[in-house]
């Protein structure tokens, strides 16, 4: 097509019209994805006890990218009611990477943290990627996990997820891929908030 041609139409005209168009678009069919109106909850757990990637409620640590090149997602920062969120569209899978000096050591962390909110993922998945003692991929002493959820459409689904849930994460002191993946395949889009590990204390022992 080299050509869009339009028609207000045939009536006679008694004075000129001035018409503006906006937003001249194709796309497929179908509705329109709800979105979040409500921030995810506001974690309670003491900053000392946290290591936050992304949340408005810590300072976080440096994370090198929120979606690798070798992703299939679309990313875009946002907010919801007045809380910086991190939406994956049209979601396969995604990396997210914190390497080199920046790599995660939650070898004193109990808990990773997540919300999550979607209006159409059936299975939503969370793999830690450990690049172990050598600091670096596929050095042969790599560990990783996944994890499956099936999240409650179009509300926050707070996830305080036991480290020791990642059975095959046998190392954690060199942590460097975050991986989202969901289903369906490639339509999925995923609201995420609050994504943090944390060390459960004998005084620190409530909260999210």
């Amino acid at each position: 097509n080299d050509q869009i041609i339009i028609f207000p139409d045939f009536q006679a005209r008694t004075t000129d019209n001035v018409c503006y168009f906006d937003n001249i678009t194709f796309s497929a069919g179908g509705t329109t994805l709800a979105e979040p109106t409500t921030a995810a909850p506001t974690p309670t757990r003491l900053a000392a006890n946290v290591i936050s990637l992304f949340s408005n409620a810590y300072t976080n640590v440096t994370v090198d990218t929120w979606r690798t090149g070798w992703s299939a997602a679309t990313l875009t920062d946002m907010q919801v009611a007045g809380n910086d969120v991190k939406k994956y569209s049209s979601l396969d899978f995604v990396g997210i990477e914190a390497v080199g000096p920046n790599m995660i050591n939650a070898s004193t962390m109990d808990r990773f943290n997540i919300d999550v909110w979607t209006p159409n993922a059936t299975t939503f998945k969370v793999k830690l990627v450990d690049f172990g003692p050598n600091a670096a991929y596929g050095g042969g002493d790599d560990k990783e996990h996944e994890i499956a959820f099936n999240p409650t459409a179009n509300a926050w689904n707070v996830y305080n997820i036991p480290l020791t849930d990642f059975t095959n994460l046998t190392t954690k002191s060199h942590i460097a891929q975050i991986i989202f993946s969901a289903l369906p395949t490639g339509t999925a889009s995923v609201y995420i908030d609050n994504l943090s590990k944390k060390f459960i204390g004998k005084i620190d022992n409530v909260g999210k």
